[in-house]
């Protein structure tokens, strides 16, 4: 199905079945976690975890958001327990769940590029998807040096084994919801049903969870 590596795609998820706005504000009144990889941006970015790795459930909240772990096993966190459209849309999902977080970026804030290696349906069977909740036209996010032409209540696959970067020059937040998951047909079948609109291919050529991902 994938002759070459892919850069991005959107996705056909129906994200409006779900209201996910109303629990969005409910999760901007939670306690979110400075990315604790300071090293890889500049000014505010942070994270709120919705499923976490079983063996750290009553682990420090470092070592939900940010294991790294090459097995274990992810389960809804407190936090997805109060916010059930997300926890509604996740479990649409027919394929097993890696990861699942809020990632914010701040007004002003940036981060850099980067790769977070291996993590492409091409080298290791594992995707990483962006749900878009909080978009504006002052970010910037590029994959593989292409633009990605995200927008609000929208759902992308990106090859996060290129590089990528994102730049919030606006003046609200940028929130995505990223879930990284193990690839089986069902997910192929939704990364290919847009795939001659929005797809871009690369130019360069267990369940690890890289702690970079933006």
């Amino acid at each position: 199905m994938f002759t070459q590596p892919i850069t991005f795609t959107q996705l056909p998820i129906p994200l409006s079945e779900f209201n996910l706005a109303d629990d969005l504000l409910i999760a901007e009144q939670l306690t979110w976690l400075e990315h604790v990889n300071t090293d890889e941006y500049q000014g505010k970015w942070d994270v709120l975890e919705l499923k976490v790795p079983k063996e750290h459930l009553y682990s420090h909240r470092i070592l939900q958001a940010f294991a790294i772990e090459a097995a274990c096993e992810w389960i809804d966190g407190p936090n997805l327990d109060l916010l059930s459209a997300f926890e509604g849309l996740l479990a649409s999902f027919e394929c097993e769940i890696l990861s699942a977080r809020l990632m914010r970026l701040h007004p002003n804030s940036f981060i850099k590029p980067h790769r977070d290696h291996g993590l492409s349906v091409e080298k290791s069977q594992q995707a990483r998807i962006h749900i878009c909740l909080g978009y504006s036209a002052n970010i910037e996010f590029y994959v593989d040096g292409h633009r990605v032409p995200m927008s609000n209540n929208s759902a992308w696959y990106i090859n996060a084994d290129a590089v990528h970067s994102v730049k919030n020059a606006g003046s609200t937040p940028r929130i995505n919801l990223v879930v990284d998951c193990k690839v089986n047909d069902w997910l192929k079948g939704l990364i290919w049903a847009l795939h001659d609109s929005t797809q871009f291919n690369v130019n360069a050529g267990g369940c690890d969870v890289k702690p970079a991902f933006a």
